[in-house]
């Protein structure tokens, strides 16, 4: 179906029903699209892990000095890096990428791309060759003896992502100015390296 003309919307929520009737953990949510737009799927699903990394490790509570919920957050960091890297790559050539490797997303994107993003933080993709199997390590650290993440650095490099897109990509992003940090890239007045240039 081609999506329509305007500002309408492409899902519609039918509701949350309570399918038991026995209160919490009984309930069903509806919710269908009506035409496929990865490109606005993609942005506001890497906003929305976003925001879930950022409550699981800047809010949760703290017991014994362990954060509880250490491995989901580095689970919604790493896939909030990979679905930016992924738009970036949908924007530059409209391609839908696979795979889950933040550091082969990242030599997809753009020459100015990685020099801008490497500009913004030098060590971008060292953090990404770290990070690389983190969205699927820290989903089953449990059949694994150790396991190590660096989940902080994978939410910063993922609100930098963020940041960089609601900029860059400002006319074809969706609610660009409505940055999930509330702010723009190195303060009032200064632009990201190389925006505009791609």
């Amino acid at each position: 179906m081609e999506q329509p003309k305007g500002n309408s919307k492409p899902i519609i929520h039918f509701g949350t029903f309570d399918l038991a009737g026995k209160g919490p953990g009984t309930y069903a949510i509806g919710v269908a699209k009506l035409y496929k737009n990865p490109k606005n799927d993609i942005w506001d699903s890497a906003n929305s892990f976003l925001k879930a990394a950022d409550r699981c490790l800047n809010s949760c509570k703290v017991e014994d000095c362990t954060e509880i919920l250490f491995f989901p957050g580095a689970v919604c960091a790493a896939f909030s890096c990979e679905l930016f890297l992924k738009y970036i790559i949908f924007i530059e050539n409209g391609e839908e990428v696979k795979g889950h490797h933040l550091s082969d997303l990242f030599l997809k994107c753009s020459q100015k791309v990685q020099s801008a993003l490497t500009e913004l933080r030098t060590d971008i993709l060292e953090i990404f060759e770290r990070n690389n199997n983190q969205f699927v390590d820290a989903r089953y650290h449990h059949e694994r003896n150790s396991i190590s993440s660096r989940h902080q650095e994978l939410l910063q490099a993922a609100e930098i992502l963020s940041r960089f897109v609601a900029e860059r990509y400002s006319n074809e992003t969706p609610g660009a100015t409505d940055s999930p940090d509330g702010g723009s890239m190195g303060g009032p007045g200064n632009s990201l390296p190389g925006r505009g240039a791609q």
